[in-house]
């Protein structure tokens, strides 16, 4: 791993950890302190693939960001495993058979 790599890593965990101490009680919440990090979190993540990351997925603010920049992409939520795909198919064709049943009763 270069020194800009490496450098980017400790950035992202240390985000990730002010992040999580805001939301388990460790530091008192400050909500724009809060909003800044997940930004700044959001904008560090972007461009690195989800393989890089496997070390830091420990945190679940890392977790949720990677979730949903894959739903962003692919309407996909990653954290549910292969089975993704599968639950989206299901329901797409529930919101299509709900769609078609009200278009029916008007």
């Amino acid at each position: 791993m270069n020194d800009l790599a490496h450098n980017r890593h400790l950035f992202i965990e240390d985000l990730a950890r002010r992040l999580h101490a805001l939301e388990s009680g460790q530091r008192r919440m400050n909500a724009l302190d809060y909003r800044v990090h997940a930004r700044m979190l959001r904008h560090a993540l972007a461009g690195i693939p989800r393989r890089q990351l496997q070390v830091l997925m420990t945190y679940g603010v890392v977790c949720e960001v990677m979730d949903n920049r894959g739903f962003d992409e692919a309407a996909l939520l990653q954290s549910a495993g292969p089975g993704a795909r599968v639950l989206r198919e299901h329901t797409d064709a529930l919101l299509r058979r709900l769609r078609d049943g009200s278009r029916e009763a008007a």
